[in-house]
């Protein structure tokens, strides 16, 4: 398996597979607003990672997380803003993968943290991330749209 920036070339399938997880959490997945984001995360310089897993040359998995800074941790954290594996590749190191990937990276460029959120009622993740490590913070996110 390898995970690896998205490239420009790649744009398409990245586009597929994050309107796949928008539906599947029964979001709306307006194409024209995902890659209005996706336009965001491929300008140079900018704060955003977006990483695919390939396996056998095809693509199974997607991360896109968000460079923040955090003055409680003292320094620049990762804020995984979407994770999403295909159906069929689920539970079989995809996800685990694409997370120690990114972690290491963010480590080795001095990141506090990675930071995400998870739909409570979504065991399989809950237990992976626990078994990375990650740590329940009871906090609530709000969102005010603008």
């Amino acid at each position: 398996m390898e995970a690896r920036p998205v490239s420009t070339e790649e744009i398409s399938l990245a586009l597929s597979l994050l309107c796949a997880q928008l539906e599947e959490h029964h979001l709306p997945a307006e194409t024209e607003r995902v890659q209005a984001g996706l336009d965001h995360v491929l300008q140079p310089g900018g704060p955003a990672w977006l990483r695919m897993a390939w396996r056998a040359g095809q693509p199974v998995g997607i991360l896109l997380g968000n460079v923040i800074v955090s003055v409680e941790l003292g320094g620049r954290c990762l804020w995984i803003e979407e994770l999403y594996v295909k159906p069929e590749a689920r539970r079989t190191g995809v996800a685990r993968f694409l997370l120690e990937s990114v972690s290491a990276e963010a480590r080795y460029l001095g990141r506090k943290c990675l930071q995400l959120e998870v739909d409570p009622s979504h065991l399989p993740a809950l237990a992976l991330y626990d078994s990375l490590g990650f740590q329940v913070v009871d906090r609530r996110r709000l969102d005010l749209r603008l």
